[in-house]
């Protein structure tokens, strides 16, 4: 706390959270804790990993979301934080992005930056899964979204580090990304369909009618089948105006023959009948490929 006196600092109205660093007592928020470090860590040091993606919203497994340490990279020659609490990495200086600086001056790894070194904690799904996320970005108050990075911002980012760890990793999410998706189970979802060898669903393409206007935005579209997949999340059953509004739309897509299968969690954890499901509407439509057990998207 800039500013303070010795008698301020020893009050008992603040917590330390590391050494040499104090914070008002209930004021315990992750940005705050970083914030806090950072006051105690080299003028190099930016917040990383899956701190990073916390404070960016990135979905993620229970472990890392409630994680209490804190993730912090340093340029080297400077040496990687080593205090309770902090897990330090370091890396060369080089050409990358310097961190973004939020509007308190945390300073935070780049979006991109992030992805990759989220690529040494998580497996592949989840590694989808958050590139996804930062790929739809935040939603805008007209209801659209800013993306907080661009697939070829990722390429890009893989590009200028062919040879790390986890670089196996990193390319084999880079093919299975996309963008427009709202939702990790909407992620599992497709992941689920392509890895069980299905066509290459399409996310949340509009449906049109004769006239042009817009009828639905299915989730997963496979195209030439008239078939879409919706995984229908606890919204769709307790918001009254969105129930409605799916009854009205599931017979609008009667009238131009369209299918629209629904997927519920128990899908995402067992999805042989959804899938069994699926298959039945593309052979009717005249599929001739075939199926297998899908070896993505299974669980949440």
């Amino acid at each position: 706390m800039l500013g303070a006196t010795a008698k301020q600092l020893m009050s008992s109205d603040l917590d330390r959270p590391f050494h040499g660093a104090r914070l008002p007592v209930g004021a315990d928020t992750l940005r705050e804790r970083c914030l806090a470090l950072q006051s105690v860590t080299n003028a190099t040091s930016f917040v990383s990993h899956s701190t990073a993606a916390r404070l960016y919203g990135v979905p993620l497994p229970w472990r890392l979301q409630r994680e209490n340490t804190i993730h912090v990279t340093v340029e080297r020659p400077n040496r990687a934080p080593q205090r309770p609490g902090v897990v330090g990495h370091s890396v060369t200086p080089g050409n990358q992005v310097p961190p973004w600086i939020d509007s308190r001056g945390l300073r935070i790894s780049r979006a991109a930056r992030v992805w990759l070194e989220l690529a040494s904690q998580l497996e592949l799904v989840d590694l989808v899964i958050a590139g996804d996320y930062l790929l739809r970005g935040f939603r805008q108050r007209d209801g659209s979204h800013r993306p907080f990075v661009t697939v070829a911002q990722l390429r890009a980012a893989a590009a200028e580090h062919p040879h790390r760890r986890h670089s196996a990793l990193i390319t084999e999410a880079l093919k299975l990304l996309r963008e427009r998706v709202d939702s990790p189970y909407e992620t599992r979802l497709r992941l689920i369909v392509q890895s069980a060898g299905f066509p290459d669903p399409i996310v949340n393409v509009p449906i049109l009618d004769a006239a042009g206007e817009i009828i639905a935005q299915p989730d997963l579209r496979i195209a030439g089948y008239n078939v879409g997949l919706e995984y229908q999340g606890d919204g769709h059953r307790i918001d009254r105006s969105q129930w409605q509004r799916d009854v009205v739309r599931r017979r609008e897509l009667d009238l131009i023959d369209w299918t629209s299968i629904e997927a519920v969690l128990p899908d995402i954890r067992n999805p042989g009948h959804l899938l069994n499901t699926l298959q039945h509407e593309l052979r009717r439509r005249g599929w001739t490929g075939s199926s297998t057990w899908p070896t993505l998207g299974i669980g949440g």
